[in-house]
């Protein structure tokens, strides 16, 4: 898993100069003005919050959920589990989304 956290650190850090890192106890979250993408570690699998609209993402039970108005760590409506490099590279375009509108 720490690889694989490296991996969507460094994609999230790479869309540009205006990235910041602030590593909390329980979440990591990556902000421009306001945090945009939070992730939360675990032993299998990481939990990755983006501050996007679920209704404008396919939906898919187990991998990509709409958490609004539910209790969680770090900011974002939309929950992706991320379990393998595959699953990352299927979030890579909502990890650029959540850049580019936020």
């Amino acid at each position: 898993m720490k690889t694989l956290y490296a991996g969507i650190r460094d994609c999230i850090v790479s869309l540009g100069d205006d990235i910041s890192i602030n590593e909390l106890k329980l979440y990591v979250a990556f902000k421009k003005t306001r945090n945009i993408i939070c992730a939360e570690i675990y032993n299998k699998y990481l939990i990755v919050q983006m501050h996007l609209n679920p209704e404008t993402v396919g939906l898919v039970p187990g991998f990509i959920e709409d958490y609004t108005r539910k209790g969680h760590w770090g900011t974002g409506d939309l929950r992706v589990i991320i379990k393998t490099p595959e699953d990352f590279e299927k979030a890579k375009p909502l990890i650029d989304r959540a850049y580019n509108e936020n």
